[in-house]
């Protein structure tokens, strides 16, 4: 009887503490593994998130540029900018989605790296000249944490938009542009 009590002995107290020891080392691995795999994918969500918002913004101003109304009367587009503020009458609106037409406006505030963004559905008022801005107040922030922004176009010159997006520069020609606006953007490349 006293071999089959020798043979159903217990763990002893030293086996008792490395088998604590060794959950504790495979949790603390578990949880290293698991935390590492949340940060890694909470940045790559970040990222993903910034790069939707950058080509969002970018395929809106495409899209409003490229389908950029034409002013039979004067035989100019209907698109002006200046330092910081961008606007033009478009058939692509983005707030008013069923209006057809409507003057779109860009804002961007270098001090506090904001884009905001405004429609007016009632483009042909004759308030909105060249000179009009509305008030920062009346507009929808649109993106914010932008470093740049900035559009250019000269009537002038010929029919080409740039703008500048997170230091990245994108020229963009309205698909209504007259055949004049056209030839002198050709005799510009030449």
């Amino acid at each position: 009887m006293t071999a089959q009590m020798h043979k159903q002995r217990g763990f002893t107290l030293f086996e008792l503490l490395v088998a604590m020891l060794l959950l504790a080392m495979i949790s603390v691995m578990i949880y290293s593994s698991l935390h590492v795999g949340i940060k890694f994918a909470a940045k790559g969500e970040k990222k993903v998130l910034a790069m939707e918002h950058k080509y969002g913004l970018l395929n809106l101003l495409k899209s409003q540029i490229s389908s950029a109304v034409y002013d039979m009367k004067k035989h100019e587009l209907m698109i002006w900018a200046d330092d910081d503020s961008f606007k033009l009458v478009t058939r692509n609106p983005y707030i008013y989605e069923d209006a057809g037409m409507v003057l779109a406006i860009y804002r961007y505030d270098s001090s506090e790296r904001v884009i905001y963004y405004t429609e007016k559905r009632d483009y042909y008022n004759l308030d909105y000249d060249e000179q009009y801005l509305p008030d920062i107040s009346d507009m929808t922030l649109l993106a914010s944490d932008e470093d740049s922004f900035a559009v250019k176009y000269d009537k002038d010159i010929g029919p080409e938009v740039t703008f500048t997006y997170r230091e990245k520069d994108y020229t963009l020609v309205p698909e209504c542009a007259d055949d004049a606006s056209l030839a002198k953007l050709s005799d510009s490349e030449q």
